[in-house]
């Protein structure tokens, strides 16, 4: 009896409740089996994210489940993304079972301390996120009142998942062992930097010439809008391949208005035992799915032998092309908002992340091109602007201790004869003996003008030693990093 009254007030105070009142006149809430577009998802997106329904027959506690069904109608209302709305119901889920499990039938039996003890049996981040949102929906509609303080996890630095150089390499030497389709797909990608989703609902007549310029449609999943960007005659004419394959397969008048279609090898023998490679694909008039891509890349992992620096299988997941563009364009010092535009960021958060892995990147790259500023910093000359990258040599000037790398060398120098005073100089290890000597002869100077008592002179050769100072730390430090440490 404790429990049906627990059922029947929640229902008395959904009904008394604008939103609840609502939801319950929906005929969808006495199913326990729902399609995604029953909550306004579209088809697309149930093909693409693999979940075309949500279940609520495995719940045993009918208050539970109701506001499960609640919390379901209300994230989709807020156009959540269909992920997100399926792991709040699946945590919930989880929530059942454990209550169950601990004997606590009733909600109001449930304490902070339990819920506290659910979070941190589980994934603790997705549960903790689950129930903030929840019960503060719940609190708000006033349907149920919990003692719950959410916990304040530190946000760990995100993994940054990116092809290694190595890889990368073997990859473009591979590429041609995927299907054309395929093979254009993961190149697109790589060059546009995309997401996976983004590319599978590309429209097939994406693109559009004004004069000798090409732009291409994308839908910017983050922005929720569909917007045309310039790109490469190259990668233009990549869609063009694309666009004439599908024509060849399914007709110039074709339904079908996909820039990428399924592909097949469901009903061939082997296909299932990772030998994708090894068949003749069928293609299909339909959607490509997220479930059809990422066995083909664990396959083309084997099938290209892929290995990193260590000699380690590296398997490959379609993120990290999308990544990889994100620093290759933080390497080549693009501009954060750029990169925020192109990769169709909702925020600038994640590219410091980006940023960071470049500049250890360049930390790297120092062992074979290594020089040292006028503040120690160990550096990699490169030209300001891409275009002048072959230009490089023209850019430096040797002078009598070390190169000058002003990035224009136009007129006169206001730094003439004080090379170690502007931040456009660098020396490098071949400089080291030179700085020594130097050094070594400044500190003489040094002792005769003390002895002297010419205290400019003191004070300049002072100021001119801590510059030398400085730059050998700095080389000293590039020793180190060639040597790893």
């Amino acid at each position: 009896m404790e429990e049906a009254f627990s059922y029947e007030v929640l229902r008395q105070r959904l009904v008394s409740s604008e939103l609840g009142g609502e939801f319950l006149q929906d005929p969808l809430m006495e199913k326990d089996v729902w399609l995604v577009t029953e909550l306004g998802y579209s088809e697309e997106e149930a093909i693409i994210r693999g979940t075309r329904n949500f279940y609520f027959q495995d719940f045993s506690l009918p208050w539970l489940k109701l506001l499960a069904k609640l919390t379901a109608k209300a994230s989709a209302r807020e156009k959540t993304s269909l992920s997100v709305t399926r792991k709040r119901v699946d945590y919930l889920k989880q929530l059942n079972v454990f209550l169950e499990l601990q004997g606590y039938r009733q909600p109001d039996l449930i304490t902070n301390t339990l819920l506290q003890k659910f979070v941190n049996q589980g994934s603790q981040v997705h549960r903790n996120t689950t129930l903030a949102y929840a019960i503060k929906l719940w609190r708000e509609e006033k349907w149920v009142e919990f003692n719950y303080a959410p916990s304040k996890y530190q946000k760990s630095t995100p993994k940054i998942e990116t092809i290694p150089e190595e890889v990368l390499y073997q990859i473009y030497n591979k590429f041609d062992l995927f299907p054309p389709p395929f093979e254009r797909l993961f190149r697109l990608q790589l060059v546009l930097g995309c997401r996976i989703g983004e590319l599978q609902i590309m429209p097939r007549q994406c693109l559009k010439q004004e004069g000798n310029q090409w732009f291409i449609q994308r839908w910017i999943e983050k922005r929720k809008h569909w917007r045309f960007y310039q790109i490469h005659p190259l990668v233009a004419e990549l869609v063009r391949e694309q666009q004439k394959f599908l024509n060849s397969q399914f007709g110039y008048n074709s339904d079908f208005d996909k820039l990428f279609c399924k592909t097949s090898t469901a009903n061939k023998d082997g296909a299932k035992r990772g030998k994708r490679f090894e068949i003749d694909p069928i293609y299909l008039p339909e959607l490509l799915a997220s479930t059809t891509i990422n066995p083909w890349l664990k396959d083309f992992s084997e099938k290209a032998d892929l290995k990193d620096k260590h000699s380690n299988r590296f398997y490959l997941k379609s993120h990290q092309f999308r990544r990889t563009k994100a620093s290759i364009m933080a390497h080549c010092e693009t501009e954060d908002e750029y990169i925020a535009v192109v990769l169709g960021h909702g925020s600038l958060d994640q590219l410091p992340h980006y940023r960071k892995r470049s500049i250890e990147k360049l930390e790297k790259d120092a062992s074979t091109k290594g020089y040292v500023d006028m503040y120690g910093r160990v550096t990699s000359f490169k030209p300001r602007k891409l275009r002048y990258e072959k230009l490089a040599e023209l850019l430096k000037v040797s002078t009598p201790l070390g190169e000058c790398h002003r990035p224009i060398m136009l007129g006169d120098c206001q730094y003439r004869y004080a090379c170690l005073s502007c931040n456009h100089h660098r020396v490098t290890k071949t400089d080291k003996t030179k700085l020594e000597s130097d050094v070594q002869q400044l500190k003489l100077d040094l002792q005769q003008a003390q002895n002297k008592k010419e205290q400019r002179r003191v004070t300049e050769i002072n100021r001119l030693l801590e510059l030398l100072s400085t730059r050998l730390q700095g080389l000293n430090k590039l020793d180190l990093i060639e040597l790893g440490e």
